[in-house]
């Protein structure tokens, strides 16, 4: 270059930046909140044997209408109007889920317009599948999988809810689910043609987690409300917010991986519906001990019975267990922190006959002393995986 030459000034390069969650995808998430209050409402009101089962077979099909609208989004969502509009209908149909998931099982009425709310719900994915097939032409064998699996379960659910009287109509509700659940299974290698974004898909279900999570701190504000005795309240209350606590950090300690770790999830395989389906059971007994925990708090200093027992600790050792084995299938089942999180699943069942005969702020405080030991014991095989 010359003394007379100008000096060409280099644009910088910028990394690409790595994908997060939309706007509309966290307003999404807030009517899954609604839906979700519902499921576990139904815990802490009536926390029978009966009531449990019902809440957790509902949960399931509304947990599953969030991954496939995650899932979606993970493969192929450009955040457009269009998708906008059809996403919006779609989430019209969750809030419907929402209304009617408490009054199912109390009559025709609600089972049907919970399940014609579920159904436009799903068919919203498929409008957002076809919709995105105009610029993504490899995800047509996907959703010809997904629209001719979905015609086949709407078929059974409409039929089981129009045709059946309970129990058999809820054993055809199972049914539907069941094979709902299992399609992406049957897709096989379909879905290899349409890979996604492993971290981004990490980051919706670790927020799908916190707005599960949010329901025991929800209830265990509500049950303080509920107790009008503040002093008797003030211990439970405070084991519950350490529960809570202690559940969010056994979560996001356990995926805090370092970057990259978890790139299998970008290809559909043995990883991905691990990771996915595993997620059913780990946000299911976050749901069910949350459900549980305001019903608990609300008695004051009485003893748990032994539904509500069942719940808190039930839930929480579901949780353990599901966590351990989604991250065994990353690192091995005999990885320290696999182990040290199935030991505590155990030592967490194992307080199940001592709840009748401890206080309630007892039976709280000790599951939240047994998260908390977990967190501490697992943290040199979390320094070791993120290294």
């Amino acid at each position: 270059m010359t003394a007379t030459e100008p000096e060409v000034q280099q644009a910088p390069v910028l990394a690409e930046l790595p994908r997060r969650a939309t706007w509309f995808e966290l307003f999404g998430d807030l009517v899954f909140v609604a839906a979700v209050g519902q499921a576990t409402h139904r815990i802490g009101g009536h926390p029978g044997a009966a009531a449990v089962a019902a809440a957790a077979a509902l949960f399931v099909p509304l947990w599953w209408t969030w991954v496939l609208y995650t899932v979606r989004a993970n493969r192929a969502d450009r955040d457009e109007t269009g998708q906008r509009l059809i996403a919006t209908a779609g989430l019209a149909a969750v809030a419907g889920m929402a209304v009617y998931l408490g009054g199912v099982g109390h009559g025709r009425g609600a089972d049907t317009g919970f399940v014609v709310s579920y159904l436009c719900a799903r068919a919203g994915v498929a409008a957002l599948y076809v919709w995105d097939l105009r610029r993504e032409p490899r995800l047509r064998r996907i959703v010809t999988s997904y629209v001719t699996g979905s015609s086949l379960t709407a078929a059974i659910w409409l039929t089981s809810t129009l045709a059946l009287d309970p129990p058999a109509r809820y054993v055809g509700w199972g049914a539907a689910m069941a094979l709902e659940l299992a399609l992406p299974l049957l897709a096989g290698r379909r879905l290899s043609d349409t890979p996604g974004d492993a971290e981004h898909l990490r980051e919706r279900f670790g927020l799908f987690t916190i707005i599960v999570i949010g329901e025991s701190v929800l209830g265990f504000t509500n049950g303080l409300v509920k107790a009008h005795t503040a002093s008797a309240a003030v211990l439970p209350g405070a084991a519950a917010f350490a529960l809570s606590a202690g559940l969010w950090w056994s979560y996001f300690s356990a995926s805090s991986t370092r970057p990259g770790a978890h790139e299998e999830l970008a290809r559909a395989g043995r990883h991905l519906h691990i990771y996915v389906l595993g997620h059913l059971p780990v946000q299911l007994g976050l749901a069910v001990t949350g459900g549980a925990v305001g019903a608990a708090v609300a008695t004051g200093e009485g003893h748990l019975g032994a539904p509500l027992a069942a719940c808190v600790l039930g839930g929480t050792a579901l949780f353990l267990t599901a966590t351990a084995l989604i991250r065994a299938s990353f690192t091995g089942v005999r990885e320290s922190v696999v182990v040290v999180r199935l030991l505590t699943a155990a030592a967490v069942l194992l307080l199940l006959p001592l709840a009748p005969h401890l206080p309630v702020a007892g039976t709280l405080a000790a599951s939240a002393a047994l998260l908390a030991a977990s967190v501490l014991a697992e943290a040199p095989g979390h320094k070791r995986r993120m290294a």
